[in-house]
């Protein structure tokens, strides 16, 4: 396969359609289906004279309006409410929409009253509106209201069988307009909508905040421990929200303690993620089911220790949320701080500068911008090095944060409580469910793959993909390992991790179909602590996996040669960089009735949960002793049992 051929799906992209800079059309014509300006009873007037006209340019607000929207001809059951974002890009426009199926029984806000942002139940999120053309000048015959368009591509919301962890299709379904016009109400339209010249129905859009999106922060701090300060300089998790144009409302619901399922943890040691996750569910007032009524993210303050990271994003891979309820939580880690390995400067002395080996409880400012940076991996935002240069943001590592800053004695003074111009846009443009708690999942830096002209594939690189079988059966797992060499003859600048959790390493697998499979991380970490260091001419970095389900399916699901493939991609100074690797793993044909009895029972998911979390999950105990039973010797069957008692039982 070529390097470049459908990378996207080999490096497992997230589509996520969002709203871009639009200019404003400056042809003043009539838009369509409105009464031409000069009319049969203009036809005695002499052709030099022109029909009295009125130039209308129409001024939207920026922030957020209220969207109605009624099919035509249609039963009361089908209706849509939702949102529009109306941003101003100097003289261009942003703006985006969400729309929700509307039931019989839901509130209905009178259409003329200014209320609070909606928010609605995330079962009836139906399609995202990208806004692709404004035209608000136009000319019509006095007495005519001030008429202006809005035109979208229109993108449908794929709900999974159960939960919010949908999809949206690459492709727009359709391209509507609405075209509108004022009222007697200020900041009031109405008008229709059409998918080209046909009317689909009424619409109406009302302004009711300059804020573009709200949500809610509830700060629970572990006894022991202690919360970041509300405010440092003016500066607080609503000031820097509200630089994008977000409505953030943060309540300290106060000290909590040790729940007694978490007897036995040490509240100064490392947190494991569930850990975490199990310390929310305890606090007062958590009810995920609320999250169809409000965007809330619980922000738990624990000790932990010096290394353990500052915090975390703990709802983001499928061990640490039990119950599969996507970015609930994060957590922010008093007692962990700035030990100086963290960020040297070459020099043998550490970018931290007085803050180094500091705990976050000593160092206020850095402390704030730490648990703003794990609330904004709960609103699913990456990493800024994975979109765009390193840079002073708070969605960049604080390593990262020291080092761009780079002046002695600058750190923690000189860090921005403010979020790079990529992220405003995802915070204030993304779908709904790609930012609202509680829908759809942390996907990483895969929502941020480039394009294949914008990479480069340095060729001094060389990645070798190591199978620990070449042949296999249907329902067996596979060590798989990979071995990234310098064949040059300069150091090159790789990362210190070539790990698939943090989406380092990708792994794929096209069948003899030539259908490929994503193996995306069960155990995705939100907020990876991604290094890079010289890796010296003929020096080499290594990586491994289990080569068997990703929450994106299964490996191997039918006979015959599969092409195993690794990229290994980081972001290099401005571009994109990567390397390839590639192995041949065949799939035996099933010739006996239990071969096939034995991928019955282990292609199911919850063998595959089970195999990727390393513990017991729903049905995998059961269906493993099933197939030990039919066919103890099977190749499958040895492998999962030689993976030992913590899955399996046994």
């Amino acid at each position: 396969m070529p390097q470049t051929s459908r990378l996207q799906e080999r490096l497992g992209t997230v589509f996520l359609p969002e709203a871009q800079d639009v200019v404003p059309v400056q042809d003043a014509a009539p838009l369509p289906g409105m009464p031409p300006i000069i009319g049969p009873e203009d036809a005695a007037r002499a052709p030099d004279l022109l029909p009295p006209i009125k130039i209308c340019v129409t001024n939207l607000k920026q922030g957020c309006y209220r969207l109605r929207f009624t099919p035509k001809g249609s039963p009361v059951t089908v209706a849509f409410r939702g949102t529009l974002r109306v941003e101003h890009m100097g003289g261009n426009l942003r703006f985006s929409g969400d729309l929700y199926r509307f039931r019989p029984g839901q509130s209905d806000a009178d259409a003329d009253a200014v209320t609070p942002i909606p928010v609605h139940p995330r079962a009836d999120y139906h399609s995202y509106l990208k806004g692709v053309e404004a035209r608000l000048l136009t000319i019509v015959r006095p007495g005519t209201p001030c008429p202006f368009s809005l035109t979208f591509d229109q993108f449908s919301y794929l709900h999974p069988a159960t939960g919010f962890k949908g999809a949206f299709n690459p492709a727009a379904d359709r391209q509507i307009r609405f075209s509108l016009h004022a009222t007697t109400t200020q900041d009031f339209y109405r008008g229709s909508a059409f998918e080209g010249l046909t009317e689909l129905g009424e619409v109406s859009i009302r302004w009711i905040s300059a804020s573009y999106r709200r949500a809610r922060v509830q700060l629970n701090t572990l006894r022991g421990a202690v919360a970041p300060p509300p405010n440092v300089a003016g500066e607080s998790f609503a000031t820097t929200f509200a630089k994008v144009g977000w409505e953030l409302a943060v309540t300290d619901d106060g000290t909590i303690p040790l729940p007694a399922v978490l007897g036995a943890i040490d509240i100064n040691d490392r947190w494991p993620e569930e850990s975490l996750h199990a310390l929310m569910a305890s606090v007062p007032d958590y009810d995920p089911a609320r999250l169809d009524e409000e965007w809330r993210v619980h922000l738990v303050c624990v000790p932990a220790r010096l290394g353990s990271g500052r915090g975390v994003m703990f709802d983001s891979s499928l061990g640490a949320d039990p119950d599969e309820i996507a970015r609930e939580g994060s957590a922010t880690f008093s007692h962990d701080g700035y030990p100086a390995a963290d960020c040297l400067d070459g020099q043998g002395g550490s970018h931290y500068d007085a803050a180094t080996d500091q705990q976050q409880r000593q160092v206020p400012a850095a402390f704030l911008r730490s648990a703003t940076h794990e609330i904004g991996h709960a609103f699913n935002q990456i990493h800024t090095f994975f979109e765009a240069p390193s840079d002073n943001s708070i969605m960049s590592p604080t390593p990262t944060v020291a080092t761009v800053i780079g002046l002695p004695g600058k750190f923690p003074d000189e860090i921005k409580m403010e979020f790079s111009p990529t992220v405003a846009r995802h915070l204030k443009h993304l779908p709904d469910p790609a930012v609202r708690p509680g829908a759809m999942e942390f996907f990483g830096a895969a929502v941020s793959a480039p394009e294949p002209a914008d990479m480069d594939w340095p060729d001094t690189l060389e990645l070798v993909v190591s199978p620990a079988k070449e042949q296999v059966s249907l329902g067996e797992p596979v060590s798989l390992s990979w071995t990234l060499t310098n064949r040059g003859g300069s150091a090159v600048t790789v990362p210190a991790s070539l790990d698939v959790s943090s989406l380092i390493a990708r792994v794929s697998v096209t069948d003899p179909a030539n259908g490929i499979t994503f193996m995306r991380p069960a155990d995705l970490s939100a907020c990876p602590s991604t290094r890079f260091e010289p890796l010296a001419p003929g020096a080499s970095a290594s990586g491994s996996t289990t080569l068997y389900w990703g929450t994106d399916g299964f490996a191997f699901t039918m006979p015959g040669r599969h092409r195993v493939e690794v990229i290994v991609m980081w972001p290099g100074d401005g571009v994109p960089q990567a390397v390839s690797g590639t192995a041949g793993v065949f799939v035996v044909y099933p010739t006996t009735s239990a071969d096939n009895d034995l991928a019955d029972l282990l292609l199911d998911p919850d063998v595959g949960k089970a195999v990727a979390l390393g513990m017991p999950y729903g049905e995998a105990v059961d269906r493993v002793r099933r197939a030990e039973a039919i066919a103890p010797g099977h190749a499958a069957t040895v492998a999962l049992r030689e993976m030992g008692p913590s899955q399996f039982g046994g």
